[in-house]
């Protein structure tokens, strides 16, 4: 059985103390206050229970050097910052039963701030404590707790520059000058609740302290984050690239500003803060909680070579951060000089538009929807488009005409073949897939606004396949200018006009939701590309009302088809309800009727259906009759 001696608060009154030997079962061997205490009686055999402040346990730990006695921690009232440390159970008896049947006491590493020994985190910039979780008494205090801190997210946040210098896993010294909006250190990551979620491997004796350094560059991204973090945590969750881990034995933080921190709490102002381990560890048993988890070997470092550094750490040190973050001078300079290259116009690109126009308009003459979908994978029409959209952002002139040059071969090109392949081709049916080009709605223009900003989307990130992206806006451009190509190869204005306008709504939808992506992204300061979004605003405006004239009609056939389809009448049971045209309106309805009709039926029938939607029809209608059941 071990020897355990129970050490309590010099102040703790004498009925409280009764209390206290009262739930310890079994009872200790012995008990004494701190004040009492001569460590020298003790060897590595005994075990001391203590039940002290933090301010108490840091003078015991100082005594305890060198030694290799056993501690245990049970909860003290003013023990807030070593219970969340080490993990202390806040249960008294249960954090007695712990100590109990522990077999070994491993010894852990302690962290000290400026020489000032650590329990819990070093907490450095004011900004940070919005993202750090206070524990609560209950569920309903905790969910209150983080929708306070989820507001705190929308507050304006300014980045403080910091120099880091630390020792990476070869023990050679690393320097990382960066604009963050505060760093977190821990001597261990499974007494930290955000280290916890993030960091899966970390050892009690590593021999390294834990850094997290938080430098978003918009507040969209601390939004998001935040909310991972306060309502949907994940367990060694992907670190996203603004936020930077390091594990090291020594780090030095400095900054040009006055640092403000918070070591346990205890807020506090410096120049330059030095954390590193303390030199001899302590045998101390941890929560049940930590030892369950903690594991040796973490990473070395995640993101910290993706921090802000140079020009951007300058611009995001500057004012306030954004909403949205700024690109990179790098990042704007790599996709700049691609919309350039893909703003001309090749070979390559008028015979791929050559070859999926006539693909589209092949498989539109034969009806075929895969046919037409396929056709729209070697279309080559994202390229310019996309280059149009970030010419009219900047308002970059040349981007902007070498752009519509080459989309206006492209759309020649794509005529030029589906008028030919028309001609020659002896088919003259409106079948769905061409009248699906010639009524243009206001969903239409939902899927040209979608393409757009996966279009630009795609190209802002070198991981996402453009492919992907280009067959969405193909999608949204090929099969209306192969329909508009029909047209005029039959003559049919309407059926051209109508594939025209949709052409014009999905290419003014995708140039403006591109360009709206482009900005939300920091391609370009608002100041500059206010005039080129108002113009491709009220391009699409000017667009948008015929389209919605349209759509009205759309809802309107579809309330008078199901108004109709499949209702029984006197005369039989309709369907097959097709609206030809709304004004004047002209039905095509099937009838099911058990016996043949007169015409006075027929009459009556169209009587009928007026009554049924309250207005005067024009109707075609188709006798179907119902057979009795055979009789074997």
């Amino acid at each position: 059985m071990k020897k355990i001696t129970f050490v309590y608060d010099p102040e703790t009154e004498q009925e409280k103390l009764d209390e206290l030997l009262g739930r310890l079962d079994p009872k200790p061997e012995n008990h004494l206050s701190l004040a009492e205490l001569n460590l020298s009686e003790y060897s590595s055999d005994d075990w001391l229970a203590c039940s002290l402040s933090d301010s108490q346990l840091k003078e015991l730990f100082e005594k305890l050097k060198n030694s290799d006695i056993n501690i245990g921690l049970l909860p003290h009232p003013e023990m807030e910052q070593g219970k969340k440390g080490f993990g202390i159970n806040t249960n008294f008896e249960k954090a007695w039963e712990e100590i109990q049947q522990a077999e070994k006491t491993p010894e852990i590493d302690l962290m000290q701030v400026n020489e000032q020994v650590t329990f819990n985190s070093l907490v450095v910039g004011t900004s940070l404590s919005i993202l750090y979780s206070n524990s609560a008494s209950n569920f309903f205090e905790g969910v209150k707790i983080r929708f306070t801190q989820l507001l705190k997210l929308f507050r304006r946040v300014k980045l403080k520059p910091y120099t880091i210098k630390y020792k990476n896993s070869s023990d050679e010294e690393q320097t990382i000058e960066t604009a963050a909006m505060g760093i977190l250190a821990v001597a261990h990551c499974e007494s930290n609740l955000i280290f916890r979620r993030v960091i899966q491997e970390s050892g009690l004796d590593d021999g390294r302290i834990h850094l997290l350094i938080l430098a978003p560059k918009s507040l969209f991204a601390l939004i998001q984050f935040g909310l991972q973090n306060l309502f949907f945590p994940i367990k060694g969750g992907t670190l996203p690239r603004f936020v930077g881990y390091i594990s090291t034995s020594e780090a030095v933080i400095s900054s040009s500003e006055t640092i403000q921190f918070a070591l346990d709490g205890k807020e506090g102002e410096e120049q330059e803060l030095t954390i590193n381990l303390v030199e001899e560890k302590i045998k101390l048993l941890p929560g049940a909680s930590i030892i369950e988890v903690e594991e040796k070997d973490g990473p070395a470092e995640i993101n910290a070579r993706s921090l802000p550094t140079g020009r951007l750490k300058e611009e995001l040190l500057h004012s306030y951060l954004p909403w949205v973050r700024h690109a990179t001078s790098d990042e704007f300079k790599d996709l700049f000089s691609l919309l350039r290259k893909n703003a001309q116009t090749s070979s390559t690109y008028l015979v791929l538009m050559a070859l999926s126009t006539m693909i589209a308009t092949f498989g539109l003459f034969g009806d075929s929807a895969p046919v037409v979908i396929g056709a729209m994978i070697l279309a080559p029409l994202m390229g310019p488009i996309i280059s149009l959209a970030m010419g009219a952002l900047r308002q970059d002139s040349l981007l902007i005409k070498n752009s519509l040059i080459t989309i206006f071969w492209g759309i020649i090109i794509g005529l030029f073949f589906s008028i030919l392949i028309s001609l020659i081709t002896p088919l003259k049916v409106l079948n769905d897939q061409i009248i699906a080009r010639i009524r243009p709605n206001l969903l239409d223009l939902g899927i040209a606004v979608a393409s757009g900003i996966a279009g630009a989307y795609a190209y802002s990130k070198e991981e996402i396949n453009k492919t992907l992206a280009g067959v969405a806006i193909s999608v949204a451009l090929v099969p209306p200018l192969a329909v508009a190509g029909i047209g005029i190869g039959w003559m049919d204005w309407g059926v051209f006009g109508g594939a025209m306008l949709l052409l014009g709504t999905n290419l003014a939808g995708i140039v403006m939701a591109a360009s709206l992506t482009f900005l939300l992204l920091g391609f370009s300061p608002f100041r500059l590309a206010k005039r080129g979004l108002l113009i491709s605003l009220g391009i699409l405006i000017v667009i948008a009302l015929p389209l919605g004239l349209s759509f009205n009609k759309m809802v309107e056939e579809n309330i008078i088809i199901q108004d109709l389809s499949g209702q029984e009448i006197p005369h039989g049971l309709l369907r097959e309800v097709k609206v030809i045209q709304m004004q004047p309106l002209k039905l095509s309805v099937t009838i099911l009727s058990e016996e043949a009709l007169t015409e006075q039926d027929f009459k009556e029938i169209r009587a009928e259906i007026e009554e049924k939607i309250g207005r005067d029809i024009a109707l075609e209608l188709t006798l179907g009759v119902r057979l009795g059941d055979i009789e074997k």
